[in-house]
């Protein structure tokens, strides 16, 4: 029998015969998926690339914004500092008082505070508010006999600042204690 004849008889008797086509198409197939997965090797190569791109520049983004914010605040502290420098040749002066050095100076420091809130920063305000230590540093412990209570800040030997709600830097205080009967603060 011929193949031809083969292929004839075996459909007539309802077994399948040797399938050209699909041996064709194994090969074709294979080829489509290399091609596929080359691909996606390629796509997944752009894409981190792309990723890798986009990292530098979020990350030049950053530093620029950085950089803007410094010399913002900077633009502003020469003319802190040339109130300064006229305050003390002021000071120097034959004609100078205590009451205008002092005018100077205290013109000086609201000065740079307006500065300090504009750009967000805003001084707490520990005195008489109770123990925070988020907020502020202990430094030392006073007795008292109930009045102001117990964990109350009763002195502020530096001001704390927050910005933009934050702790920029903690208040470092000096806390009320309740003292026992000998005046001595309870432990």
């Amino acid at each position: 029998m011929s193949a031809p004849d083969e292929e004839t008889a075996g459909a007539a008797a309802g077994q399948p015969g040797p399938a050209p086509a699909a041996e064709a198409a194994a090969p074709a197939g294979a080829e489509a998926l290399q091609a596929e997965l080359a691909a996606l090797r390629d796509r997944h190569l752009r894409l981190q690339a792309e990723f890798g791109n986009y990292r530098k520049r979020q990350q030049r983004e950053r530093e620029e914004t950085h950089r803007q914010a410094k010399e913002r605040l900077l633009r502003e502290i020469p003319g802190v500092l040339d109130n300064l420098e006229r305050a003390l040749r002021h000071a120097v002066a034959p004609e100078a008082t205590p009451e205008s050095l002092t005018q100077g100076i205290d013109l000086v420091a609201r000065q740079l505070q307006e500065i300090l809130q504009r750009f967000g920063a805003e001084p707490m305000n520990s005195l008489g508010a109770g123990f925070d230590p988020h907020l502020h540093e202990a430094m030392a412990r006073v007795p008292t006999a109930g009045d102001p209570p117990d964990g109350t800040v009763v002195e502020e030997f530096r001001r704390g600042w927050l910005l933009d709600g934050k702790v920029l830097r903690p208040a470092l205080v000096a806390v009320a204690t309740q003292a026992d009967e000998g005046g001595e603060p309870a432990a």
